[in-house]
């Protein structure tokens, strides 16, 4: 093991990555094999790669072919996999991926707009690999309704899980961003990214309902952890609507169906009491959460405008917000609609913009925030027209929603994973139910393939 001069803290040296890599190799063997199809292994790979890969930070930032980096390549690479490969053509053309396609249009014309055709080109590689993962969550279910390649898909976040237990096991911590604590990220390279992973894993947990009873309770108990000793306060405060949903759920079914009125009543004052102790114990973190909240707009302002204490306010966001925000008012009406282009914060800013819709309406104007927000929209109504799972559906959208507001999971591989596991599962949802009212009102069974 070895502690790098990074600001992102130690690493696992290689004699602790490479043989922990090969026994975590042969339980992505079996899980690819019993995925039950080839759109279930695709998945249970992708993601395995990719939360494989961010122990190897230090050597998979490093640029390796045409300036691209490792975590690029490889991201293209599974990227074109599945377009070639898994995608079938005529999923290409759901309507649910419409504001999709409408992000990666104008993403494409505020680079040329911009001059920075390169930039459209790697933000139109990262809604690939979104809708990639989204299309194979949903092609995997269509053959496999009751989810069961999921129950495998939650070894994809054995490393994740197994790392950090080592970063545990061997002292090996990394200073938090706040600079207030310490956080165990397993070696990886920033608690964002790790953090998000591991609610990505909860996720999986959630709706794996074929899964055995003890093996998904202790998955569930294990990423919960996993998210809060990674200490990223804002995938914290986003986790909460999606645990509590599974928390209230959980409980619920738990019992026969005339027990399970007074069951959900006690699950409610459980969940109130949980949220509570919460509360108590994170009040300190979120102290000044409260505080922008009880007046935001008078912390977005123009950055000189900032003392000292506002600049300490949740980590500096809003002076991040306020820089990124006054930065596209100088900018031409014709930026004010399509952007600065996407990426051009690289290279002006020492950070990313840290919420989504900062980040697009610099990049990509008000057309770009009108087609996030159409995106966060379709996917809702979705979730609220699935049948079964809504509730948990709506609660995971609202995590994400959340997410996005103090960090950027567009930006990061893993929030597209997240995003587009939650994006896949959902579209089957309503496509399910309605397919299911059509068969109802015809009385008869219609199959639809793979």
């Amino acid at each position: 093991m070895t502690a790098q001069a990074l600001p992102y803290g130690p690493s696992f040296g290689l004699g602790v990555l490479l043989p922990v890599t090969a026994l975590l190799l042969v339980t992505l063997v079996i899980a690819a094999r019993r995925a039950g199809s080839v759109a279930g292994a695709f998945v249970v790979v992708a993601l395995w790669m990719r939360y494989t890969a961010g122990a190897y930070h230090l050597y998979m930032f490093k640029p390796l072919a045409g300036g691209l980096s490792g975590n690029a390549l490889l991201s293209i690479g599974v990227t074109a996999f599945g377009l070639l490969f898994v995608v079938r053509p005529a999923n290409l053309a759901l309507k649910w991926l419409l504001p999709v396609y409408a992000l990666v249009g104008l993403a494409l014309f505020s680079a040329a707009l911009n001059g920075d055709v390169a930039g459209g080109i790697n933000v139109g590689v990262k809604y690939a690999y979104l809708i990639v993962i989204m299309i194979a969550v949903f092609q995997a279910l269509r053959i496999d309704p009751d989810a069961r390649f999921l129950t495998w898909a939650m070894v994809s976040f054995l490393p994740l899980l197994v790392f950090q237990a080592l970063s545990l096991a061997l002292g090996l911590p990394k200073g938090s961003e706040d600079g207030d604590g310490l956080v165990w990220i397993g070696g990886y390279n920033h608690e964002a990214a790790f953090s998000v992973a591991m609610m990505t894993g909860f996720l999986v947990g959630a709706f794996a309902k074929s899964a055995p009873r003890g093996v998904r309770v202790a998955f569930l108990a294990a990423t919960f952890l996993g998210v809060l000793l990674a200490g990223y306060r804002t995938t914290i405060l986003a986790f909460a609507p999606l645990v509590l949903a599974v928390f209230l759920t959980g409980l619920t079914l738990s019992v026969r169906r005339d027990q399970r009125a007074s069951m959900a009543v006690t699950a409610m004052v459980a969940g109130v009491l949980l949220v509570s102790v919460a509360a108590l114990s994170y009040g300190e973190s979120f102290a000044d959460l409260a505080a922008f909240l009880s007046d935001p707009a008078g912390l977005i302002k123009p950055p000189r405008d900032f003392d000292l204490l506002e600049r300490q306010v949740m980590s500096a966001r809003p002076l991040i917000w306020s820089s990124y925000i006054y930065a596209w008012s100088d900018g031409t009406p014709l930026q004010h609609l399509f952007g600065l282009g996407p990426e051009s914060w690289e290279g002006v800013f020492k950070v990313y913009p840290h919420n989504t819709l900062v980040a697009t309406l610099y990049e990509l104007g008000w057309f770009g925030v009108a087609a996030m927000i159409a995106l966060w929209t379709v996917m809702v109504a979705a979730a609220a027209s699935a049948h079964g799972e809504r509730f948990k559906l709506l609660a995971a959208h609202f995590a994400f929603f959340l997410l996005n507001m103090a960090t950027m999971p567009f930006w990061q591989v893993e929030g597209l994973a997240l995003y587009g596991l939650l994006c896949g599962y959902t579209i089957y949802a309503a496509r399910s139910r309605r397919r299911g009212s059509g068969v109802s009102r015809r009385s008869a069974i219609v199959q639809y393939p793979g």
